[in-house]
C-alpha cells in the first residue's frame, strides 16, 4: 500500500509543480493577461461567466477546504498515518517529537492542493469562456440566405476566438497535457489502492479521506477531459456551421 501511496504522490505533486509553473510563467510573462484584455463578451455573457466564475470558485475553495481538514486530522489524529510523506524524518530520521515536520508538512499540502485545485478551475473556466464566444457567434440561417457581410463577420469573429484558443494552448499546453496523463495515472493508482487495500486501516476517517482523494481526482481528469471536449466541440461546429452557409449562401447566388 505504502509503494502505491509514494507513487500517488509523487504523480500528484508532479502536477503540482507542473500546473504552478505554468501558471506562474503564463502571469510572469503577460501572455495570460494578454490573452485576457483580448477576449470579447456581450453583456448576457459576462453576466454568465460570472455566475459560472463564483461557481467554480465555491467548488474549488470547498475542496481546498476539505482536503485541508483531512489532512490536519491525517497528520496529527491519525497516529502516524501520513509519516511516511515526513521522508526522511519518521523514516530515516527518528525524532522524540514530529510535531513541527508534522505543521510544515500540513502547511506545504495545503499549498500543493491550491496550485492543483486552483490553475484546473482557471483553466475549465477558460474553456467555459472560450465555448460561450463560441455559441454566441454561431449564425442562425434557417434556411435563409445570409449577406456577405454577415458571413464576413461570422469568419472574422471565429478567427478571432480560434486564436486566442491557439494562444491559450500554447502556454498552458504543459498544464493541459501533464493534468490528464498524472490524474489519469493517478486514478488508476488509488482505485487500484481502494479495491486491494481497503482493509489496511480501520480508522473511518481515513477511509473516507483516501474516497475523498480517489473521487477528487476522478473528478479533476473528467474537468480536464470535459475542458478539452467542449472547446473542440465548439470549434468544429462553428467551423462546420461557417461552411454550410458559405456553401448555401453560393447557392443562392
Amino acid at each position: 500500500m505504502l509503494f502505491f501511496f509514494k507513487f500517488g504522490t509523487i504523480s500528484w505533486k508532479i502536477l503540482c509543480a507542473i500546473s504552478q509553473s505554468t501558471y506562474f510563467a503564463a502571469s510572469y510573462s503577460e501572455s495570460l493577461d494578454r490573452m485576457l484584455h483580448r477576449i470579447k463578451l456581450d453583456d448576457t455573457s459576462t453576466a454568465h461567466c460570472r455566475k459560472v466564475a463564483v461557481i467554480y470558485t465555491s467548488v474549488a475553495w470547498a475542496m481546498v477546504a476539505e482536503n485541508a481538514a483531512f489532512a490536519f486530522y491525517a497528520y496529527f489524529f491519525s497516529g502516524g498515518h501520513m509519516d511516511v510523506t515526513m521522508a526522511p524524518f519518521a523514516v530515516h530520521v527518528n525524532l522524540s517529537d514530529f510535531l513541527i515536520p508534522r505543521v510544515v508538512l500540513y502547511i506545504c499540502s495545503i499549498y500543493f492542493t491550491a496550485a492543483w485545485v486552483f490553475c484546473q478551475a482557471m483553466t475549465f473556466m477558460l474553456a467555459t469562456t472560450f465555448s460561450r464566444q463560441y455559441k454566441n457567434i454561431l449564425p442562425q440561417s434557417d434556411g435563409r440566405r445570409l449577406s456577405d457581410s454577415d458571413i464576413e463577420t461570422f469568419r472574422q469573429s471565429h478567427n478571432e476566438i480560434s486564436a486566442l484558443v491557439s494562444d491559450t494552448d500554447d502556454f498552458l499546453m504543459f498544464q493541459n497535457a501533464g493534468a490528464f496523463c498524472c490524474q489519469l495515472f493517478d486514478s488508476i493508482i488509488h482505485l487500484y489502492d481502494m479495491i486491494f487495500f481497503r482493509g489496511d486501516t480501520s480508522d473511518p476517517v481515513v477511509i473516507i479521506m483516501r474516497m475523498f482523494w480517489t473521487l477528487g481526482v476522478f473528478f479533476g481528469l473528467a474537468v480536464t477531459t470535459a475542458g478539452g471536449i467542449m472547446v473542440n466541440h465548439f470549434v468544429s461546429t462553428s467551423a462546420n456551421r461557417l461552411m454550410h452557409v458559405s456553401n448555401l449562401s453560393c447557392l443562392f447566388v
